[in-house]
């Protein structure tokens, strides 16, 4: 595929990262020289200085060619233009970046020559919401229009798979528990075998069908309630429209601001919360509102700083499960570390969800696990494959990888050593960064 991005910001920088590794046809375009200097020594692609909007600029880099043409500046105006410009110029699929509220209706764009929009904050809140509301999971991945869901649970001392392998765990439970299929140890992500012993404080990754999925996260848990009560810091737009599901839900919600304006919109807005004026990190007043007693806690406020802090705090004083929004990528990987459940990045979010679009051989789907640098994989079977009709028991499949799931004429099947693909059948594949182009050679034909 020739793929174009515009913007060499985070998004942008991120999207080019993570779609350079498997395409070599890309091509990133930015007006700013010194952003473009910085962004150049990281990244394996082709770098052109000159504006997203810019007519003759798009066709030195040959929209005609352009399968997938993507912008995503920090202004919804130059991403939008620039799309309906490449729409003219030629290019196949336009997604842009886009979050002003009033360029949507019913949340779709009202704009014609973009294939797709997103919009950051809603595929955060979307994230932050089924987190919490699936009280177990600190991570969800749906694939095959949702009939495949992937959740990330942590293992809690106690539990009823703590301290037993993976083989002792399936004759126990048999198909009451959905696929282990990764597990992140001290940093490290693994492919699990039958050998492989559960330990507290994994972070485990399940495939399957989503009902099963749902209800093996019990099984990693101490012990579970429904979700009930959440504080929430920030009152900006994500945090009152993740205020706004959480009520409609059911959900008692509390909201935290430093600003009296958008504590006093916030008031007017959601009638049934309860709206305080106040610092999110400030360890008293969390505790004098009783942030101990509750079963979700999330910091969206505009300062990273102080969505860790508070997730942090919220954590020391006994709050449930904690979700912090944060936008830098290099602390992604320290939150579970320090003891934050989960992390939510509107800019890897966007990333993920654009990278989708890029379809390679017999690759369908793509998302990243995590932020470990495994990847999952929705993959076609093809007649081309050289191993059909063969028990998955005995293919040489790549060791750096496990087959997760697949869909036989619609219906999702949990993998054991005899199922045997057929041509039209779709896996669902983890994969780690050194298995990935094993994994897409053996769906296009080779053995590995």
């Amino acid at each position: 595929m020739k793929i174009v991005i515009i913007g060499a910001g985070s998004v942008g920088f991120e999207l080019a990262r993570t779609i350079s590794r498997r395409e070599h046809d890309v091509t990133l375009v930015e007006k700013d020289p010194s952003r473009l200097d910085k962004v150049a020594e990281h990244l394996d692609c082709r770098f052109v200085t000159g504006s997203g909007v810019s007519p003759k600029v798009l066709r030195e880099v040959k929209m005609r060619d352009c399968d997938l043409f993507t912008a995503v500046t920090d202004s919804d105006e130059i991403n939008i233009i620039a799309c309906q410009t490449a729409h003219v110029l030629g290019a196949r699929v336009k997604v842009a970046r886009v979050r002003q509220e009033d360029y949507y209706q019913d949340h779709r764009l009202l704009l014609d020559g973009i294939s797709m929009a997103i919009n950051p904050q809603h595929e955060a809140v979307h994230s932050i919401r089924e987190i919490l509301l699936q009280t177990g999971a600190t991570e969800i991945h749906e694939f095959a229009g949702g009939k495949v869901r992937i959740s990330g649970t942590r293992v809690e001392t106690g539990s009823k798979v703590e301290g037993k392998t993976l083989a002792e765990i399936h004759r126990e439970l048999g198909q009451r528990i959905a696929l282990v299929t990764t597990i992140v140890r001290d940093g490290e992500t693994l492919i699990p075998r039958g050998h492989t012993v559960i330990k507290a404080d994994d972070q485990v990754f399940m495939a399957g069908p989503r009902s099963r999925v749902d209800r093996s996260l019990i099984y990693f848990r101490s012990g579970g309630k429904r979700l009930s009560r959440v504080m929430i810091v920030g009152a900006n737009d994500i945090g009152l429209e993740l205020a706004r599901d959480l009520l409609a839900a059911g959900v008692k919600v509390k909201i935290i601001d430093r600003d009296e304006g958008k504590c006093r919109l916030a008031s007017e807005q959601l009638r049934h919360a309860l709206v305080l004026c106040g610092e999110g990190a400030d360890s008293d007043l969390l505790d004098s509102e009783g942030v101990g007693e509750m079963d979700g806690f999330v910091s969206v406020s505009g300062r990273e700083e102080t969505n860790i802090m508070a997730c942090l705090l919220a954590r020391h004083h006994g709050a449930g499960k904690t979700v912090c929004l944060v936008n830098r990528t290099d602390y992604v990987p320290l939150l579970p570390l320090l003891g934050v459940d989960a992390a939510v990045s509107p800019r890897l979010s966007t990333s993920t969800w654009i990278s989708s679009f890029v379809k390679r051989g017999a690759v369908i789907n793509s998302e990243r696990l995590g932020y470990s640098g495994a990847e999952i994989l929705q993959l076609r079977v093809g007649a081309e494959c050289s191993w059909l009709g063969q028990a998955l028991m005995d293919l040489d499949f790549p060791p750096e990888a496990v087959i997760g799931a697949v869909l036989k004429r619609g219906r999702v099947l949990t993998p054991t050593g005899s199922t045997l693909l057929e041509v039209g059948d779709e896996v669902v594949v983890f994969a780690l960064p050194g298995g990935v182009a094993a994994v897409e050679n053996f769906f296009a034909g080779g053995q590995s």
